[in-house]
Parts: structure tokens; C-alpha cells; sequence
């Protein structure tokens, strides 16, 4: 199925992965997840060839995922795909935040994964997380001024010491949201070949000043984070010291069905 070209006022009537614009060319399209009202959007951007995710993915969406009443009424079951078990009382999953349009907090780089195999299952169109260079080409350029950085990204200037709903700030150039500030977000290959467990993460947080929010700065996955996890192995599903940690997540037209 193909959309015309996709208009701010005419988007929330275009479902279909692979959207096109009139002269064929790739458009943003919105995704629905089967067997709940949650949808998000993926904006296409031509110079990373493939769609991203308009916002760092949000409780809405993750906690689908989670069913930690284990009813399974979300496609597909926990037959299917592993899922999380629930993070101890002690550490809230949204640090008492709140959940709904907050960006989802504290996931492991693996669970960030599953999460993407459990969404791929659910809706047919392969998800993934984007690569560092992926990353680094929607992301764009430093904005020139720390005015800009602090219109643009939550930090600790404005961020009120926690996560914001996402959308709020401007859009990068690409039409993104939040790629700066609000989460680190988790990129498909590790930090470096000697560890390949070991997580990379780009993008800064609202812990960080605006002066150190820099698109070209690298954040090894620190296994210190996991220490007040009682579990063993510790961090598979949850990081206790990891109100930081997000992802977003891309797909490219290889992965349409």
C-alpha cells in the first residue's frame, strides 16, 4: 500500500510502513503496535538511507513489551519473545517520574534488543537499534551556540533532575526529537572490539550541563551501574543506576515486508 505524500495535517491517517511521497520517494509513516491503541512515528531521513524514530521510545510503547502481569494480551506472548521480569519495588522502573510520554529508563542494552525482536515480531517490519554511524548522520552537527543546546535538548539547565515527555523540544534538522539530551540512547555495536558486551551510548542526558552535550561524544556502558542489582547475572533486564539510559529505534526498506 502506498500513502501520498505525507502533510503534518494528514499523517495520523497514514499507517503503512514504506509510506511514499508522491515521486516515490520514502515518507514518514506511523506504527501501530497490534493488540493495543499505542502508535509511533518513524520519520525518514534520506542521508542516514533509512526511518528513525521521531522520539526516544516511551513507556507507552515499552511497557507493552514488559506484561509484567503476564497475560500475554499483547502479540506476541511471552511464548514468543522473552520478556523483562519486574524490576524490584526499590527501584521504581520510572523513578517515580511517571510513565506514559516519558521516554522508558533503566533497560539493559540487552533488553533494549529484545525490545526491538519483540516489536518486529509484533508488527511484521524488522526494528532495530541504529548503528553509531547510523547515529551520528540523523543526529547532525553540534548546534553552533549553548542557547541552541538548551533550546533544543533537556539537560541539567532545564530538565528539573529527571526525564521530560518527548516532543516538547524543537525537532533536530531531520525532524527528530530529543536526539540530544533527555536519554543516552543505546547503539547497536558495543563500545569497542574488546568487550563486545559492553554497550555504546550516544546523545547526552538531563544530568549532563549543556556545554558537555556534544553529538560526538561516546558513553561506555559502565558495569558499575548493575552493582545494586541483587540478581545474578546482574543488568540483564534493568540497570538500578540507570536513569540515563534510552534508546530509539530504526528500520530501513529492506525491513518492510
Amino acid at each position: 500500500m502506498k500513502c501520498a505524500a505525507i502533510l503534518t495535517l494528514s499523517l495520523a491517517a497514514c499507517h503503512a510502513p514504506g509510506a511514499s511521497h508522491e515521486d516515490g520517494a520514502p515518507g514518514n509513516y506511523i506504527q501501530a503496535i497490534r493488540g493495543s491503541k499505542v502508535e509511533f512515528e518513524m520519520v525518514w531521513v534520506e542521508s542516514a538511507e533509512l526511518w528513525v524514530g521521531k522520539h526516544e521510545v516511551t513507556w507507552d510503547e515499552y511497557l507493552l513489551y514488559c506484561d509484567f502481569e503476564q497475560d500475554n494480551g499483547i502479540p506476541p506472548g511471552a511464548d514468543g519473545v522473552t520478556k523483562p521480569s519486574k524490576p524490584l519495588d526499590w527501584t521504581p522502573y520510572d523513578r517515580d517520574w511517571g510513565a506514559g510520554q516519558r521516554p522508558a529508563v533503566g533497560m539493559s542494552w540487552n533488553a533494549a534488543q529484545k525490545y526491538c525482536a519483540w516489536l518486529s515480531a509484533n508488527t511484521g517490519v524488522t526494528y532495530r537499534l541504529p548503528t553509531e554511524k547510523e547515529w551520528e548522520i540523523f543526529a547532525g552537527p553540534r548546534p553552533t551556540d549553548m542557547q541552541s543546546i538548551i533550546t533544543q535538548a533537556w539537560c541539567a539547565e532545564n530538565s528539573n533532575e529527571r526525564t521530560q515527555e518527548v516532543g516538547q523540544k524543537p525537532p533536530n534538522a531531520n525532524g527528530l526529537h530529543d536526539v540530544l539530551g533527555n536519554l543516552w540512547e543505546y547503539c547497536a555495536n558495543p563500545y569497542s572490539a574488546n568487550d563486545v558486551e559492553q554497550g555504546v551510548l550516544r546523545g547526552g542526558s538531563w544530568q549532563q550541563p549543556a556545554a558537555s552535550i556534544d553529538p560526538d561524544e561516546r558513553l561506555a556502558f559502565d558495569y558499575d551501574w548493575t552493582l545494586r542489582d541483587p540478581n545474578y547475572p546482574p543488568g540483564v533486564w534493568w540497570i538500578p543506576d540507570g536513569p540515563h539510559l534510552g534508546f530509539r529505534i530504526v528500520c530501513t526498506t529492506a525491513s518492510m515486508p
